[in-house]
């Protein structure tokens, strides 16, 4: 359309062309804005060429045009809608609305006027015939632009609308939308009046479909007309930008992916679909831009089932939210997207293309050749000599684990992998453990060209987490991480947060001990007084005190003892359709009904962990002192027929039991557990360790490792 001659009188016209009220001779509305037809001599002129194709694509849409309508009786003006039924270079044949057939001959026909959302243009159509289901009118050689608005609107239907200010309630449905403000038709709860509204003040506006919640925040009202019973406002959120999460002292990466990456959706206001190339892409979110007069994303909408794509072949499908809105050149505008969940498969995608786009050499979740892995494992004494003589006599089916894990599409694993030319350099991987919580594993590394390469996987798998963390469908209330005491890599990195933080309610370090115990050692029958019997809720109250006050810290949280997770499919299912096995049991050794230990048996698919931290007994000693090892091994023999292996590992709490005993120790491990709500202040500290120079970390250790 013509903009030459648009001014500010036209824009604020146009913004006000809605029409209002109701009755009066059709079944139509109220045109009240005779002063904006005073200004047609005056408005820019549509040549008749540009007129036609807008016709032609109204028709070729079934989009509404709006009749201009006169009553001589009261001299109102109407306005109906009315669809074209054909349309050619010369002529165009436009229906009545059925409701207000027979039209009075004496209702006079003013003209047509279009509204696409951004321009308003009327014609001053000729009717050439005019009969009972409608009219022919020649085209004219002119329009006038009656208005321009500054970006476009669109109509919108079953969208449901809650407003509360101060305790007044009205409900109704979303008329209109655009980028900068939305219209609203609402009308107040019982006992409730518009009286109570002061338009002056904000108002908490939210939007809803099939009651999912798609926007939700303070607005002001620009205006508003109607009665007591049922109103229309024209409403702006009042943030232009909002924080959907904490601040971090260092911002995630922002990657210019190339060839860029695009979004694809369904808008949820206006059920168009619509597509915008990615600008820049991180972890947990990122950028599009758009023009400022056809935009259709405004600050605080949620968007479900947005696909993220690449060339249109890979589809990552999340939930996001327009965080914000920034003017960057002329006639352009960028605006902010967080993502608000996302499944784990689309997640690993996302984080390949971040990964591998920032160092070529580093991947998540790729198809490994599964002999350069096994032969990392050994090159770096990931599988020791004792460790293999464990596994050895079922390798073929550690094998086919780690096959189905690597090489085919799962839920429950994501891996990295540091490589070139196929041998691999560095290896992490992360997997389902618990109901709740995921656990770090097979973190391993060897220089590459001289360079350390241990820092490179860390950072990844902490970039990786960062996102993995906010997304619920994921379900990561906690994150795992065992290591040995003496590994100093691992206790500076996960010890060090744990020790310096001081709060094991946030992120907790529990001391084990790990025995091999044989599975076909003499079964001795438990002393008469003392049981093992299931774990029942009424045994949680003597457990928690004890842990309590040995820790504080999170390992009851992560086995959710006595807690279901209501709605959402157990852990074992998502495991056994994916072709693996994982579950657990809790036990309870009891002594004339006072808790004496809790023993958790974990199975697992062979090999998923190699220290088999999910393939073993689970010993939390409740009371030390009054516990016979003879007694606990007596309970053990009970449940080691259930695993199908020489030998089944114990992790021991508290480590010092076993010693105290005067028992062989094999060796001691860290629990290190975070609660995912201080994933900010861990990812922080992480942020500050990684960033200290190699040398300072070669000091660091070797001061460790050197006697004093």
């Amino acid at each position: 359309m013509n903009e030459e001659r648009a001014d500010h009188r036209f824009t604020l016209d146009a913004q006000h062309i809605h029409p209002h009220g109701g009755g009066g001779l059709l079944p139509s509305r109220l045109f009240r804005h005779g002063k904006l037809l005073q200004s047609v001599p005056h408005a820019p002129v549509i040549k008749q060429k540009e007129l036609i194709q807008t016709l032609h694509y109204l028709h070729f849409s079934n989009a509404p045009v709006q009749l201009l309508l006169t009553d001589p009786k009261h001299e109102e003006d109407f306005l109906i809608q009315s669809i074209l039924e054909s349309c050619t270079a010369e002529e165009i044949r436009c229906r009545w609305p059925l409701e207000t057939i027979p039209v009075p001959n004496d209702v006079r026909l003013q003209g047509l006027i279009v509204d696409d959302g951004l321009s308003l243009v009327l014609l001053p159509i000729r009717i050439i015939e005019r009969y009972e289901e409608g009219f022919s009118a020649a085209i004219p050689e002119e329009g006038r632009l009656l208005g321009k608005r500054q970006v476009r609107t669109h109509v919108c239907r079953g969208i449901d609308v809650v407003l509360i200010q101060n305790g007044f309630v009205a409900r109704g449905q979303l008329i209109d939308f655009s980028s900068m403000a939305f219209r609203v038709r609402v009308h107040p709860e019982t006992n409730s009046s518009f009286v109570w509204m002061n338009t002056d003040s904000p108002c908490a506006i939210s939007l809803y479909a099939n009651g999912k919640i798609l926007f939700s925040g303070l607005c002001r009202s620009i205006r508003q007309n109607g009665g007591l019973f049922e109103r229309e406002l024209v409403a702006s959120p009042i943030g232009k930008e909002i924080r959907r999460f904490q601040k971090r002292k260092t911002r995630t990466p922002r990657l210019r992916i190339t060839p860029p990456l695009f979004v694809d959706f369904t808008h949820p206001f206006i059920q168009k679909q619509i597509q915008r190339d990615i600008h820049n892409l991180s972890f947990a979110g990122f950028s599009v831009e758009e023009t400022a007069e056809e935009g259709i994303l405004m600050p605080g909408m949620i968007i479900p089932g947005l696909e993220i794509r690449d060339a249109g072949v890979l589809k990552m499908t999340c939930d996001a939210q327009v965080i914000y809105r920034r003017k960057t050149w002329k006639g352009r505008v960028r605006c902010g997207m967080a993502i608000l969940d996302m499944d784990f498969h689309s997640y690993r995608h996302l984080s390949h293309i971040m990964v591998h786009a920032g160092n070529p050499q580093a991947c998540f979740s790729s198809e490994l050749d599964m002999d350069a892995l096994w032969k990392f494992f050994f090159d770096t004494g990931f599988i020791y000599p004792k460790k293999y003589h464990m596994l050895q006599s079922s390798r073929e089916e550690f094998k086919e684990t780690y096959r189905k894990l690597y090489r085919e599409e799962q839920k429950i694993e994501a891996h990295f992998t540091y490589q070139e030319n196929g041998r691999i350099y560095g290896h992490v991987s992360i997997f389902r453990a618990y109901q709740r919580a995921w656990m770090v594993h097979h973190l391993a590394a060897r220089p590459l060209k001289g360079k350390r390469t241990g820092l490179t996987v860390l950072k990844n798998v902490l970039l990786f987490f960062d996102g993995l963390y906010r997304y619920s469908s994921i379900r990561m209330d906690h994150m795992l991480f065992y290591f040995r005491p003496e590994n100093h890599f691992p206790n500076l990195f996960f010890g060090g947060f744990a020790r310096d933080l001081g709060n094991p309610r946030a992120c907790s370090l529990d001391l084990f001990t790990y025995m091999n115990h044989p599975t076909n050692g003499p079964h001795h029958s438990i002393p008469q007084g003392w049981q093992l019997t299931d774990f029942e809720t009424s045994h949680l109250p003597e457990l928690e005190r004890f842990y309590r006050n040995a820790s504080g810290g999170l390992l009851l949280d992560v086995l959710r003892l006595g807690k279901t997770d209501d709605g959402n499919e157990k852990l074992e299912e998502v495991y056994r359709r994916h072709g693996f096995l994982r579950q657990w049991r809790t036990c309870a050794l009891l002594k004339e009904q006072s808790l004496k230990a809790v023993l958790v048996v974990n199975h697992s698919s062979p090999g998923l962990n190699l220290s088999e931290f999910l393939n073993n007994i689970k010993v939390i000693v409740t009371d030390p002192a009054g516990l016979p090892w003879e007694v606990l091994t007596a309970a053990l023999a009970r449940l080691t027929p259930e695993f199908q292996t020489e030998i089944v590992p114990l992790l021991i709490y508290p480590a010092h039991y076993p010693s105290e005993l005067g028992l062989r120790v094999d060796k001691h491990y860290l629990l290190w557990i975070l609660d995912t709500q201080y994933g900010k202040e861990y990812l922080e500290y992480m942020e500050k360790k990684t960033t200290i120079n190699l040398r300072f970390l070669i000091r660091h250790l070797l001061k460790k490792m050197a006697p004093k």
